[in-house]
């Protein structure tokens, strides 16, 4: 890994981002005083000319259920226009869309802070999938649900990388716009950016153990690297425009064990085609956003990438159903009944789903050492006293979180009739409404079954892999996140990530010292609850804007 000393510059600044960026009791983090709808972007990107490849829209269930993919017991489809187009379906496309009054929205299957999408997604192919989808550069257009060739690659290097890679067909990139997110969050926003690629990561690593593939991030390539493999640095394709930032790529197949030489094929792509939209009339530049980015770009890593972890026993399923419906089905819940609760089963096998030691789908493609614990706020979790928990994702690196909060209040303790590695702490008297308290006075986070929120080691980290650290942290809490909102669905409860908080009182309430120099440090939170549904909002088919003739079914192997 890409270390850093303790006065790394570098470090300081983006602690000194974060700081900035903390919602206080007092005062929220920089952001705009008002919405200006007319200045807000356009959600979806295209790069006009670039030929526009329609992908088949696939009707009904996938090849097989949420339970199964755990187990990876899903038989691998074979790679063609069908499985490729659900692939991308399930992992950047639309899910529905929603209508109130005169309004209408698109809702996604990877999740998004606000509902605003910063970010975009790229197919590298080495292989043929069909004969109108050869070996190239493509960019997704989610509303379309098309392939958009940026780039084509030559026969010889595609020969030479499918020979070299036998068990990928290719890889899936991404990138972030900031400006989508900084139009309604401000300062704050990069920190969503950051989530919601790990929320995305996860949505794709669903998508392809829907379709019994494997993926996983590769962590060598640095981001200059990456943005010139994407065609993001070419000037002239972004020529008065929002620009795109590289984040993260991962390879998709039967085996992901080995990754190409990106630089090689960087210099490989031919016949570049596109220029990039324009998202907003004008945008607004953060200086504490202008500030941190440079400082938190991603080197090359040349550290051997960690060992998989040997998957453990899965707890049984609470119910069995298809793993396309599932994901398709995911929404973010708006309010909580207040009421209901959690059985212990659902619990133990939601909390269990998150373990970094697990080895199961999502977590199997993130390929970072774990270094995020849960805060659990239990409200209404069978056999579970009402209070505040600790939840050791890696029992080993957790332990010095175990002892920071023991050190504070002598709390700290093992929660005995529980397989979880769970720890009982201190908790206030009003439970439910100093969670919502915590989460910017928000109900909903009282109101569910129970709430996480996800405490990341940042001193350690930082000092031994950089500043840009800083933002594989935040990968790892979105990935965490979409575990428990496809969990939630699973067990027929619904879950909401929470990006708004009062970052020094959550500290606080857990008995951590807060501030900047603090190793430990709050990045996202979570309810899990019944959803109540708003009556007013008419939901409309995902893609019927698209020509039925699209639509096909699955036939799957």
């Amino acid at each position: 890994m890409s270390g850093a000393t303790a006065g790394d510059g570098r470090i300081e600044a983006v602690l000194a981002y974060h700081e900035a960026t903390r919602h206080r009791l007092r005062a929220y983090a920089p952001g705009p005083c008002y919405l200006d709808w007319d200045a807000q972007p356009d959600p979806f990107r295209r790069w006009h000319p670039a030929p526009a490849i329609e992908l088949p829209l696939i009707d009904g269930n996938g090849p097989g259920s949420f339970d199964a993919l755990h187990r990876q017991a899903v038989r691998p489809q074979a790679v063609d226009a069908r499985s490729l187009g659900l692939f991308l379906e399930l992992a950047l496309g639309l899910s529905a869309w929603k209508r109130l009054g005169a309004e209408r929205w698109p809702l996604r299957n990877n999740p998004s802070s606000g509902n605003l999408h910063p970010t975009e997604g790229y197919l590298l192919l080495w292989r043929r999938v069909s004969a109108t989808i050869p070996p190239g550069l493509y960019h997704y257009a989610p509303h379309e649900h098309a392939l958009e060739c940026r780039a084509t690659l030559p026969d010889v290097a595609a020969r030479k990388l499918a020979s070299a890679h036998p068990g990928s067909f290719g890889a899936i990139a991404w990138s972030s716009i900031v400006w989508r997110e900084a139009w309604k969050y401000g300062a704050r926003a990069y920190r969503y950016c950051q989530l919601d690629l790990g929320h995305a990561l996860g949505a794709a690593r669903y998508a392809a153990a829907a379709l019994g593939w494997m993926l996983r991030a590769d962590p060598a390539p640095g981001d200059r690297q990456l943005a010139s493999l994407l065609g993001l640095d070419r000037e002239t394709d972004f020529a008065d425009v929002e620009r795109e930032h590289p984040e993260m790529i991962a390879l998709v197949g039967d085996r992901v064990d080995g990754a190409p030489d990106w630089a090689m094929l960087a210099t490989a792509w031919t016949d570049w085609q596109g220029q990039a939209s324009r998202l907003s009339a004008e945008s607004v530049v953060w200086p504490e956003i202008a500030r941190v980015v440079p400082v938190v770009v991603k080197p090359v890593i040349e550290a051997a990438p960690l060992p998989p972890v040997r998957p453990i026993a899965q707890p049984p399923a609470i119910r069995e159903v298809d793993a396309a419906w599932l994901i398709r089905s995911r929404r973010s819940a708006q309010r909580m009944d207040g009421v209901s609760g959690i059985s212990a089963a659902a619990f133990r096998r939601l909390l269990t789903q998150t373990l970094a030691t697990s080895g199961v789908v999502p977590l199997d493609a993130f390929p970072y050492p774990p270094a995020i614990h849960l805060a659990v706020f239990a409200h209404r979790v069978e056999g579970l006293d009402t209070g505040l928990y600790l939840l050791l994702r890696d029992a080993g690196h957790g332990r010095a979180l175990v002892q920071a909060i023991t050190a504070a209040d002598g709390a700290a303790r093992s929660t005995a009739g529980t397989s979880l590695p769970l720890y009982r702490v201190h908790a206030p008297a009003d439970l439910g409404r100093t969670t919502s308290a915590l989460a910017c006075h928000q109900g909903i986070a009282g109101h569910g079954a129970f709430a996480l929120a996800m405490i990341a080691d940042f001193g350690p980290v930082l000092r031994a892999e950089g500043a840009w650290a800083w933002r594989r942290l935040h990968w790892e809490a979105g990935l965490i996140g979409q575990v428990l909102y496809l969990e939630a669905e699973a067990v027929g409860l619904r879950g909401t990530g929470i990006g708004c908080f009062f970052d020094d009182e959550v500290m606080r309430t857990l008995g951590l010292a807060p501030g900047p120099q603090a190793r430990w440090q709050v990045v996202y939170q979570f309810t899990v609850g019944r959803p109540v549904d708003d009556a007013r909002l008419v939901s409309e088919h995902a893609y019927g804007h698209l020509p039925a003739h699209r639509r096909t079914s699955g036939g799957w192997a």
